[in-house]
């Protein structure tokens, strides 16, 4: 340790530790300080803790709310269920005969398979091929004049289907 004496102020030149003196007795002087850091080697310096003055604590500040813009506003959506792929036309061709009413719309076909976890898009898209499959079979018809397209069922019958 390398000491460097400043009056009774000892500074450790490799750590940067200051030690301040205060003499007790008269005989207390610089040579004495000198030769006791020369007779010994510090080991561990505690500090006292020192409190600091708190500050008063401020309540939280509120959240200021601005207006966004509409184009600004991001929506959170729910994350949907995973779609299963379409089932293949006979299959879809059964369900429908089977499980639809009297007279139904292409949308109930969309809500009959969507329960089911299908993709509703893609299975309306397809309607119209097991409609227009299903007509040319007798299985079910038109009714004229309605809008949006109303079909009714003629034969359940789904022997002939696959």
């Amino acid at each position: 340790m390398k000491i460097k004496s400043l009056g009774f102020k000892v500074t450790d030149e490799e750590s940067g530790i200051v030690f301040e003196l205060i003499p007790k007795t008269e005989g207390a002087n610089q040579e004495l300080v000198e030769k006791f850091f020369d007779n010994f080697q510090v080991l561990k310096v505690e500090t006292p803790k020192v409190e600091l003055l708190n500050e008063e604590i401020k309540p939280p500040r509120k959240q200021k709310y601005v207006r966004l813009k509409p184009e600004k506003i991001t929506k959170f959506l729910k994350t949907k269920p995973e779609t299963k792929s379409i089932p293949n036309p006979s299959e879809r061709q059964n369900k429908e005969l089977t499980d639809l009413p009297e007279e139904f719309v292409i949308t109930d076909i969309g809500d009959l398979f969507e329960k089911e976890g299908y993709e509703r898009k893609k299975i309306i898209d397809n309607a119209y091929h097991d409609i227009y499959n299903m007509i040319g079979k007798n299985k079910i018809i038109t009714l004229e004049g309605t809008k949006p397209k109303k079909y009714k069922i003629v034969s359940r019958d789904t022997s002939d289907l696959g």
